[in-house]
């Protein structure tokens, strides 16, 4: 495995932020909005690479990393008073475990049994790491989010 400096984490992480900032496009989101949904693809991927550098596990790596995705995008959403999915789908996107599927599939049609089962559960451990990081953010309390009260608006 290949070691990751603070240089590469940074340069993917700017890859990242454009990648989700294009998607956001593609999927109409709002212009006032694409900075954030980049940013939250920034901070999704460096995370999880940082993570990466720590302890090497992807899984472990995706679950903070969504939650740190899950998070932002609620104080976005609680900030800009706009639907939090619309930053936490941008920002979950590079984490989805692409690859572990295309592995699996490429590994069922060569008849390798062994390294499909393998690949399926790895997908299976990324995904179930991004639902549960993704759950264990969404049950706080939306005004947990309010660590910066917004501005320009009189509190009741």
């Amino acid at each position: 495995m290949t070691e990751f400096t603070m240089h590469d984490a940074l340069l993917q992480s700017v890859f990242s932020f454009i990648a989700c900032y294009g998607y956001s496009i593609i999927c109409n989101a709002p212009r006032k909005e694409l900075l954030y949904c980049g940013i939250n693809g920034f901070l999704g991927w460096f995370f999880y690479v940082v993570m990466m550098m720590e302890n090497g596990s992807p899984t472990m790596a995706t679950l903070v990393a969504t939650m740190v995705v899950t998070a932002v995008s609620r104080f976005f959403s609680y900030h800009r008073e706009a639907p939090s999915i619309l930053y936490h789908i941008p920002g979950v996107l590079p984490l989805v475990p692409g690859a572990a599927v295309y592995n699996t599939m490429q590994a069922a049609i060569e008849s390798n049994i062994l390294s499909t089962y393998s690949y399926a559960l790895s997908g299976l451990k990324l995904s179930g790491a991004i639902g549960i990081g993704s759950l264990l953010i969404l049950v706080l309390p939306y005004r947990t989010f309010e660590i910066i009260p917004r501005f320009g608006r009189k509190k009741s």
